[in-house]
């Protein structure tokens, strides 16, 4: 079998932290303030519930959409853009599976001793265009 690598942009958001598949993003600049109907904030669009939450560095991904509507999520701490093998990717135990795909999360990396959660965006978008 041949193990696959893939592409992933790695952030954080509140201490949390992502990886994405880099071919789903668009493109990354800064948050310089602006507001605008296609553009969020990670921490709403995930529930990250009540209280303060703290941008460091904010950034904005804007993530590739079958359609031409753009979608542009705020994040905080771009970290890196690494390749990873498929054999260092672990799914989510099937007890928690079903409530991780609601959102797109799909699998979990560690890197550095740090837990990634991993999220595709896509299946995140098509959830949220359904309900």
């Amino acid at each position: 079998m041949i193990d696959m690598s893939l592409d992933l942009l790695l952030f954080s958001v509140c201490g949390v932290h992502f990886g994405v598949e880099a071919g789903q993003i668009n493109g990354v600049s800064s948050y310089i303030g602006e507001r605008s109907e296609d553009i969020f904030w990670f921490h709403e669009e995930f529930e990250y519930g009540a209280g303060v939450k703290k941008y460091f560095s904010p950034t904005v991904i804007s993530i590739k959409t079958a359609d031409s509507k753009p979608y542009r999520l705020i994040i905080d701490s771009m970290e890196d853009i690494a390749g990873f093998s498929q054999s260092d990717i672990r799914l989510f135990p099937p007890l928690l599976e079903p409530l991780a795909m609601q959102k797109g999360f799909w699998g979990i990396i560690i890197r550095n001793g740090v837990m990634v959660l991993l999220i595709d965006f896509q299946i995140f978008l098509n959830r949220k265009l359904k309900n």
